[in-house]
């Protein structure tokens, strides 16, 4: 794989996270309205496993084609960098990767005889994907990756799905 190609496959990656938190996170403003509906409860269930698939191929999965180390060239700056906007230390960092690494193991990959599901806090997810993207964008790309048609900002591109995914659970 060429580096443009896999760039422009993370950041694929790391939008197509983006776009199943934003419905994930829209259909959680109105979980009470339909919490008994199997639909709506399928729908959620899924935009929370693919999100947490899609971010472990490129933030959990180190031997893994997509993992942001193969697409990012100065690793300590951009890992400085993701921790100063998570707010986070690279332990509280790893911690919360193995965290959501457990869910993907235990609830979504393989169904263990685990009895309780700790459903993992999405907001890290959206803020790494974002600013991966975002450092993909404006900083990485010096092989023309991104197609023309990629969105330029990755927080706009979130908020156009939140408000897509409001619009439908209003109804």
């Amino acid at each position: 794989m060429t580096r443009a190609e896999r760039m422009r496959r993370t950041a694929k990656l790391c939008l197509n996270c983006l776009r199943n938190c934003a419905y994930l996170r829209a259909a959680a403003n109105k979980i009470d309205d339909w919490h008994d509906e199997q639909f709506w409860i399928g729908v959620h269930n899924n935009f929370l496993d693919i999100a947490v698939l899609e971010w472990c191929k490129v933030f959990a999965d180190q031997n893994g084609k997509h993992f942001w180390k193969k697409s990012v060239a100065d690793h300590q700056t951009f890992l400085d960098a993701l921790m100063d906007h998570l707010r986070l230390t690279e332990d509280m960092f790893d911690d919360y990767i193995k965290s959501i690494k457990r869910y993907r193991d235990k609830f979504v990959a393989h169904l263990d005889k685990e009895n309780r599901m700790d459903i993992p806090n999405m907001a890290a997810v959206i803020k790494s994907s974002q600013f991966l993207y975002q450092h993909l964008y404006d900083v990485e790309d010096d092989c023309g990756a991104m197609p023309h048609d990629a969105p330029p900002k990755a927080v706009p591109y979130f908020r156009e799905f939140l408000n897509e995914g409001n619009a439908i659970y209003a109804n």
